[in-house]
């Protein structure tokens, strides 16, 4: 059996979900091969909503390495479903016979709406599913009765139960890495191409700006699941919290380094990395410490992060962290099922400020453009925004209704979601509304910007002037010049302190 897996991802080339399904099929001794067709907004064409579009010519390179394949699989979210059907609809045009199977976050979702386009949907954790189904296949038997899987039939669609969830997450192979027939879609030449060693470290994210250099970071998760339950987000609704062990984690990093020299940070991409008890971070410590030794980032979420984890994980080489701060307003909290009170989310930012001197500035998230807001809601994420301690930068984002997601089908329910495809699934999630109470939440995240100047401009007399709730092509340019003048600010700092370096290295960045 030979298997094609095509992963249309973000600008990077990650791909967690088709590297450790196709790791878990080599191990089991089958042949794969994966394609990467990475997105970015150069080959990217607006008509009304974003729709990603792949070039004739890249279609039928994806053919031609699909000519052999007994199976063709794929796995993406919701973002990436326009580029998943166009690429599928054109396989099935080339291989009538040939089956296709999704998975990913929106098939496991919209399973129906998936098979009008492929043949089967791998429903939820995959790594079970695809081996027996395969090995069914190799063996010439009826896979359609394969649990874990939906299937397209003459009768109609076939809805198998679940399938066991991957239980000891150390029982998996490392994620592929190999780059033995490994190819990724190259946006300037619109080629196909085989991926080298080269390639793949140009592919490793270079954004983590330390001790004068951007460095280039390896990506891997030491869980799945989630502690939380949060209602706009479908993944961690989808599988209970299980954990790698600590030595498994570390012998994959080593592996990693031995493999690519040119890695100088580790970036752990678990929901909520914080999730595991100090325990485990003690033992993770001296660990790390003795055998990896680089910067390293992690997310943490208010109700996860404590001092000594904290303390800990600093101690052991975290640079940078990230936490989800969502709302401040205690209505919306229990909408979206964050029951943290403001002064536990003050608390967090304090313990992530005492250790400044040795960390980066970190990132507070925040969701903007909630229908169900009010303007008091939103100010009040404001007040909370200007009461944080410490200096950090704000990732703000438009909130997307998802499948599978709480708000989802309240959204549907409400007729506030019509139109799923355009406003979901080609909605761009970081562009939030230009308007006035979105653009002064911005601008708290500039550290320049005086805090009393923004608790001002958020009192009442300026809020009825200004808010009018409408985006307006004039904060639409504010927005645009503000992000200007950030990276203006960041570069005539780097002048200034006589770090030429960063600006050169700032343009080399894949754009």
């Amino acid at each position: 059996m030979k298997i094609a897996l095509i992963a249309p991802t973000p600008p990077d080339i990650n791909a967690f979900g088709i590297r450790t399904i196709s790791s878990v099929l080599k191990k089991e001794g089958y042949s794969t091969k994966i394609i990467f067709l990475p997105g970015g907004i150069e080959h990217l064409r607006f008509d009304g909503s974003y729709v990603y579009h792949y070039g004739e010519k890249a279609l039928g390179q994806i053919s031609d390495l699909c000519r052999d394949a007994d199976l063709i699989g794929f796995s993406f979210m919701s973002q990436y479903f326009d580029r998943a059907v166009q690429v599928t609809d054109h396989l099935k045009k080339d291989f009538k016979d040939k089956p296709v199977i999704w998975g990913g976050t929106h098939p496991t979702c919209r399973p129906e709406e998936s098979l009008a386009h492929c043949d089967i949907v791998c429903n939820g954790e995959g790594e079970h599913a695809v081996t027996e189904l395969v090995e069914k296949m190799a063996r010439g038997e009826d896979f359609t009765d394969t649990k874990g899987c939906w299937f397209k039939t003459p009768a109609g669609i076939k809805k198998n139960g679940p399938n066991r969830l991957v239980e000891d997450l150390d029982s998996l192979p490392f994620v592929d890495y190999d780059l033995e027939n490994h190819y990724v879609y190259h946006w300037r030449s619109e080629d196909i191409i085989p991926v080298d060693r080269e390639i793949m470290e140009r592919q490793f994210p270079k954004l983590l700006y330390f001790k004068n250099r951007y460095l280039v970071s390896y990506r891997t998760m030491t869980s799945r699941g989630c502690p939380h339950r949060c209602s706009y987000c479908a993944s961690s609704s989808m599988m209970k919290l299980r954990r790698r062990s600590v030595a498994n984690v570390i012998e994959e990093l080593e592996a990693a380094l031995r493999k690519f020299p040119a890695i100088e940070q580790i970036s752990f991409f678990d929901d909520t990395y914080f999730a595991a008890p100090a325990e485990y971070f003690e033992e993770f410590r001296d660990k790390y410490k003795k055998r990896i030794g680089l910067p390293f980032h992690a997310q943490c979420s208010p109700t996860t992060i404590t001092e000594r984890k904290m303390e800990l994980l600093v101690d052991a080489g975290l640079v940078y962290t990230e936490m989800g701060i969502q709302t401040g307003s205690e209505r919306i909290k229990k909408m979206y099922r964050r029951v943290v009170s403001n002064e536990r989310m003050i608390e967090a930012a304090a313990l992530i400020t005492k250790y400044k001197d040795r960390m980066l500035m970190p990132d507070y998230h925040v969701i903007l453009d909630n229908p169900w807001e009010t303007k008091e809601d939103v100010l009040d994420t404001l007040k909370l925004l200007l009461k944080l301690p410490g200096k950090y930068n704000l990732q703000i984002s438009s909130l997307i209704f998802f499948p599978g997601t709480e708000l989802n089908d309240r959204a549907r329910a409400e007729g506030i979601l019509k139109d799923e495809l355009n406003e979901v699934c080609r909605k761009p999630f970081t562009f939030p509304k230009a308007t006035y109470l979105n653009y002064l939440i911005a601008l708290s995240g500039f550290p320049a910007v005086p805090r009393r100047l923004l608790g001002i401009l958020g009192s009442k007399p300026f809020v009825s002037i200004f808010e009018s709730g409408k985006p307006s092509r004039f904060y639409e340019i504010l927005f645009a010049l503000t992000g200007k003048v950030r990276i203006l600010g960041k570069g005539v700092a780097a002048l200034l302190r006589g770090d030429f370096k960063r600006i050169v290295n700032f343009f080399r960045l894949p754009r």
